[in-house]
């Protein structure tokens, strides 16, 4: 519906494309919501506002720490909350983009280098309000989503794993605990 899904896919075809015809050498790697720190507020043309709190990433997991931390009650969502996504830590993503880049077998291959664990919007909100406010009932209301917002991105990574001898194993949870300091660290420090 979108052409975010067909610039990515074009993009494999090119580089397919390159093979047949010059025979340059490619592997195609397909990171799946990367998390971790070090993320800076996003330069952007307009404020992207969530009910009170003004976004600084349009990404999942720093936006919820971030609303969570300034205090917003109902927090604010987009969408129901059941879009499903894989949140991979980025510190897993490095290691299977260096497996891919040196492993004889992935040449002309492609990989989704993700975790295997599902997890919901709704759930990962919750999962964080509990690590903040552990004794304190979530409350929530839906914001009208984007246009072309993904309802479910699930990755296969049985090839990776197979080939690469690749897995995501850094749970969210222990990501979160990483994550959660930092962004509250970079709210104080104004970056975010």
């Amino acid at each position: 519906m979108s052409t975010y899904g067909f610039q990515k896919l074009a993009c494999e075809y090119f580089a397919k494309g390159a093979w047949e015809q010059y025979r340059l050498p490619y592997t195609i790697m397909r990171p799946f919501n990367c998390i971790g720190i070090g993320e800076q507020r996003a330069k952007v043309d307009k404020v992207v506002m969530s009910g009170n709190v003004q976004l600084a990433m349009s990404h999942v997991v720093p936006d919820l720490i971030q609303k969570i931390i300034k205090g917003q009650d109902p927090l604010h969502i987009l969408g129901d909350g059941s879009q499903v996504r894989h949140y991979t830590y980025g510190g897993d993503l490095g290691v299977g983009i260096r497996l891919a880049i040196e492993h004889p077998g992935a040449i002309n291959e492609d990989f989704n280098l993700s975790t295997a664990r599902t997890t919901t919007v709704l759930e990962l909100a919750e999962t964080i309000w509990k690590k903040i406010h552990p004794d304190k009932e979530l409350n929530y209301v839906s914001d009208t989503p984007f246009e072309y917002d993904v309802q479910k991105r699930i990755p296969d990574v049985s090839k990776a794993k197979r080939v690469l001898g690749f897995e995501a194993n850094t749970s969210l949870d222990k990501a979160l605990d990483e994550i959660i300091p930092w962004v509250d660290e970079q709210i104080r420090l104004g970056t975010i």
